[in-house]
């Protein structure tokens, strides 16, 4: 499967990686895999954080990015997004999936992960 959708009520995330090429079948599957996942945050806490991390996908097909903006547009508000991508090409697509939203952006998924634990703190 090309999304792996992880849960981590512990620090309010979910985290989310993409490898390789996605069908539109695999972002329905995604679909439902982020609902759960949203299902097992803490609901006193408030908005969850996400970590959504690309650095091992490929360009997608149209199809999937636009499969995947429906979802980005439908998907509960976050309390902060961080999102993990090595890649200038797939950045534009990123940008189309994501525009009009909030995101914090890097390279480096451990420098993600420190910055989603500041806001924690912060």
């Amino acid at each position: 499967m090309a999304f792996e959708v992880e849960a981590d009520p512990e620090k309010n995330r979910v985290i989310v990686t993409l490898t390789g090429f996605a069908t539109v079948d695999d972002v329905r599957r995604f679909e439902q895999d982020l609902q759960h996942a949203h299902d097992l945050m803490p609901k006193h806490r408030g908005a969850h954080q996400l970590l959504y991390d690309v650095s091992g996908a490929k360009i997608q097909s149209q199809d999937v990015v636009q499969a995947l903006r429906d979802l980005a547009i439908q998907s509960p508000s976050k309390s902060a997004f961080a999102l993990v991508n090595a890649s200038a090409l797939a950045g534009r697509q990123l940008d189309r999936i994501f525009s009009g939203i909030d995101v914090h952006r890097s390279c480096d998924r451990r420098e993600a992960e420190t910055w989603l634990d500041g806001q924690i703190a912060g």
